[in-house]
This record gives C-alpha cells, structure tokens and sequence, in this order.
C-alpha cells in the first residue's frame, strides 16, 4: 500500500498509509491525515488516486502545499520519494506497502520546517517566533548563485564613500540576494541625538530612497536589534480563516541584523521583511545577513566618516570665504575712510602743524581734520567715538560731516559744538558718545580759540612746561540742551600744542601700568628738535613698544601744533 512518511522533527519520521481512493490532510479532526499545527489549514490538501497512479491536489489553503518544494496549483503526479510540504510539515511519498507505520529517525536536509528553531540556533543570534521556522534557505537557486549574490554585495560596498549610495547598495544588494523580500529598512544612529533615524528604504519593484529626513525608528524589533547587539528572526504565521483580513496587513516574516562599525560600536540596524508565504526567512537567511551586516558596518561607517569630513570641509571653506568678503568689504570701508582723513599737512608760514590716525582695526573712530577758512584761518578738530571698529568709525564719518557743515557756515567753535551735539542726540544709539576738541588757529596773531567737549589737550611751552588745556563741557550726544563756550590759547613761539586721543596714554604693559599722560609728554619733549609729523610718529612707537605682546585696543590718533 501506498504511504508517506510524515517528519516531525524532535520524534522523528512517522509512516501513515493512504487510502487508494482519497485522503484529506489537515487541522480538522475530521481529516484522514490530521496535522494540529497553527498554519496549516483546517483542509490543507488531499491526496488521490486514479488508477494506478497518486496526485496531490492543495486545497485553496493560505500557507500552500509544496512538492519537491515548488508550490502546487493544481492536482499533481507524485512519484517515488517526491517530498511534500503541507506548508511547514514535509512528507516523503512511497509506492511501497508498509504493513504497519513506523517511526524512524531521520532529517532531510536544506529544508526541515517542523524544527524548533531552538534546537540549532547559534549562541550568538536571538530569534523570537510563536512556533517553529525552517532551518534552511528560502532563497532559490544554488549554493554557489547564493554565494555570488552575497559576494556581489560586498563587493559594491567597496565601489563608492558616498553615504547614499552605499546605504543604496547594501539594499539592492540584499533584495538580490532575498527574492522575496518586500520591505527594507537601514537606521543609523543620529551623531547629535544618538536616536536611530530612518536613512534608506526600499520597497519591491522601486529605487532605493536614501535621506536624513525619512523619519524616526518606528519598529519595535530593530530597537531590540540595536539594544541587545542581536540578529533577530520574527516570522507571523497566518491563518486561512483570517486571510482576508490579515494577509494583505501583517508581515509574514523579518530579519533583522545589527550594523557596527570598525572598532564594534553600533551604527543603527538593516531590517528586511517579507510576505512571501511560500518563501519565508529562515536561519540560513539570517545568518545570510548577520555576516553581510558585519561588512556594510564597516562600509557605513567609513562613508560616514567620508561624508563628515566634506562637510567639514564645506563649511571651512563657506566660513572662509566668508570671512575672506568680510575682510575685503571692511579692507574696502578702511579705505574710504582713510580718504576721509587730510591728505596732506597744513603749509602755514611760522606753525609746524601734522596729524596722524593709527587704527586698531578695519575701521576707526578716532577723527581728526584740518578745514581751511576763507579769510586764512585754520580750524581744527580731533575727536574720537567711544568703541573702536566698523561702528565706530561710521559715527565718526557721520560726525565729520556736521563738523565740516557748520564750520562751512561759519559758525563760531562754540556754536558748531552745540549744532552737531543736537544732530548726535538725535541721531547715535543710547550710550554712544563723541569727545571732540575743535579749535580756530589766526596765524597772524598766533591765537588759538577753542571749545572742548570732553577731549583733553596739552600745551607746551619753550621751557618744556606744560598746562592741560582742559574740556570746556560734556561729552557729545549725552544731553540735547547742552551750550558750548570757548576760551582763548595765546601761543609763542617755541611753544606745542598736543591733541591726543586717549588711545596714547591709556595703553598698557603687560603688567596693567598705563603709559599714561607723563611719559607721552616726555615722549615730545624728548624729541621737539624733530618735526611735527616725525614727533607723532616716535610717539606711537613708543606707545606700541610700552605695551609689548599686550595688544593696544584703542585707536591711536594725534595733532601736533609747532610754533617756529
């Protein structure tokens, strides 16, 4: 008679003789050949006869019937030793007569699915499940075209250190080796968050879609993936009472492997899904991606480290260019305002007169000018906007500008103060002031009138004796309402007149001492013998070698008057 020797794994193999007419196999106790196993059917499929020959027929379950592992569709000629699958259950078909069934142990090889998978899991991989799984290889063709397809993906990782493109390889290159893969997933943890963020998936039949942006980590078996550092196999086995509802919404089955980098950290996780009832992952598929997982991390990481390095570079290079218009537009600034300063030194017979501004950086608010009037006097001013800078120096053009209009009117010093205080008040930010010391030389009478709003100046006489000549009122642009008054500098010869800014005698070592107002002064007379414009030259010098490797940070301006 007729029989089919039924695996079942742990006990061994079971024979069960056949009817000659017909016998129904599956979950319903009513079947000739019961299988009480969740996924197989209640009537799974049968076997009949005609004549002398058998056939196996699937009767419309979910999971499928197999012969020789290829799925049966319609009624199908068994011969001797065909291997049949009721889904995970396989059974050898035999002509010969077996007086009575008879259990024997014996495992066919390359696909056993009625295995516990615990039997013959490697310490080092976690699979989680609700029943059994095969232990062999869903993948079809060979042994060696499922080598080539491993080998093909190693190989393009090895092609390119752009991020997107490995991340687009290691995909193309498992749905290669996977067939039946449906879904794939690569997450890598973000460098700033440390949260594993989506960055490449790919569904069946379409490119792979590789950003930053795809979203965050949403399945619960890759965060198992990623905590516990373990290969996971997840298979959802589906009922046919339930096919409608579920089939077409639930995964049949998952891989999911760990990514680590060069030195074993955690990269994030490759997950590939399926829902291929014929053909679900198994151990083999698993161990399949672990040993790829191990060398896309390496890949990943190196393009990683590629990428963060470009944009490393990116961002010198926008930064240093940045900087480079900056520099160019300040460099540009520093120019016009030098233009702004006198081009040359006033020629007035019997005076000796020169200035000079030294800034600190592209832009100064040290201000100094020499405005020749129409019945041959020469006015004067030198001031200097608190702050140093591109700000400063712009208050500075915009108070050259009132000084030059009102001087132009010929309004007298004190007057010309108190115009261009209004304009400041309105017009500079609160807490923005400008000390200006503005005086009318006569050199007919060697007269010297002037007006001082918090800007000190020094005169010397032939013995080297000095004298403040001390401001006459407040700062510029603190109050509106302010009157200017002015006093008269008779001057003799041998006499000097000196109109510093503080940035001179406010420098300071490296020990905090100021050069204070003592040591400019004796700078001057030290070198009186010498010309105006060489006397402010010497005096800087010295003011820069006082403070040494301590930098100067105010603009250094000044106006030296000699009467010959």
């Amino acid at each position: 008679m007729p029989s089919i020797e039924i695996n079942l794994g742990a006990e061994g193999v079971r024979t069960f003789p056949l009817k000659s007419h017909e016998t129904i196999v599956g979950r319903n106790h009513f079947c000739d050949l019961l299988i009480d196993l969740h996924g197989v059917s209640r009537r799974h499929s049968r076997i009949f006869s005609r004549g002398d020959q058998f056939f196996v027929e699937d009767l419309n379950s979910i999971n499928g019937t197999y012969l020789n592992r290829e799925r049966v569709h319609e009624p199908t000629l068994l011969k001797d030793g065909d291997t049949i699958h009721f889904y995970r259950v396989s059974g050898i078909f035999r002509l010969n007569v077996v007086s009575e069934p008879v259990v024997q142990q014996r495992q066919e090889p390359g696909f056993e699915p009625n295995l516990p998978i615990e039997s013959q899991t490697p310490a080092n991989v976690v699979r989680t499940n609700t029943t059994t799984v095969p232990t062999g290889s869903s993948m079809s063709g060979s042994v060696e075209q499922r080598l080539q397809a491993v080998l093909k993906v190693v190989r393009s990782l090895g092609k390119s250190l752009n991020l997107s493109e490995v991340l687009a390889n290691i995909l193309d290159g498992l749905f290669d080796v996977f067939p039946q893969s449906r879904r794939g997933n690569i997450w890598l943890m973000d460098d700033a968050t440390g949260v594993p963020v989506l960055r490449a998936t790919k569904q069946t039949g379409s490119e792979t879609l590789c950003s930053d942006s795809l979203g965050p980590l949403k399945m619960s078996i890759a965060d198992d993936v990623i905590a516990q550092r373990h290969a996971v196999l997840s298979v959802d086995e589906l009922d046919n009472d339930h096919s409608e509802s579920i089939f077409d919404v639930r995964l049949r089955s998952s891989i999911c492997a760990p990514l680590t980098g060069p030195h074993d950290e955690i990269l994030g996780a490759i997950c590939i899904d399926s829902d291929d009832g014929d053909r679900p992952f198994t151990e083999a598929d698993l161990e399949v991606l672990t040993s790829v997982s191990a060398v896309a991390g390496q890949a990943t990481e190196y393009a990683r480290q590629h990428q963060r390095l470009l944009d490393n570079a990116i961002k010198y290079a926008i930064e240093k260019e940045r900087r480079r218009r900056a520099e160019e537009k300040l460099g540009v600034a520093e120019s016009v305002q030098q233009t702004l300063y006198p081009s040359g030194c006033p020629a007035i017979s019997g005076f000796d007169i020169a200035g000079a501004a030294f800034p600190t950086e592209e832009g100064c608010g040290d201000y100094y000018d020499f405005l020749p009037l129409t019945d041959g006097r020469l006015a004067i001013a030198v001031g200097d906007v608190s702050g140093h800078g591109l700000g400063a120096a712009l208050y500075m053009v915009q108070t050259r500008s009132y000084i030059r209009a009102y001087v132009a009117e010929g309004l007298a010093v004190e007057d010309v103060l108190t115009r261009v205080n209004q304009q400041l008040c309105a017009d500079m930010r609160a807490g923005t002031f400008v000390t200006l010391f503005l005086a009318v030389l006569d050199p007919a009478t060697r007269q010297l009138t002037w007006s001082s709003a918090g800007h000190p100046g020094f005169h010397l006489d032939a013995d080297g004796n000095y004298k403040e000549v001390r401001a006459t009122n407040l700062v510029l642009s603190l109050l509106d309402d302010v009157r200017y008054e002015s006093a008269t500098l008779q001057l003799e010869p041998g006499d000097m007149l000196v109109l510093p800014t503080d940035g001179i005698y406010e420098a300071t070592s490296v020990d905090k001492e100021l050069f204070g107002r003592d040591r400019m002064l004796q700078c001057v007379r030290d070198a009186r013998q010498s010309t105006s414009e060489e006397i402010i030259t010497v005096l800087a010098e010295a003011c820069r070698r006082f403070a040494g490797d301590n930098p100067i940070h105010d603009d250094v301006t000044c106006v030296l008057i000699k009467v010959e």
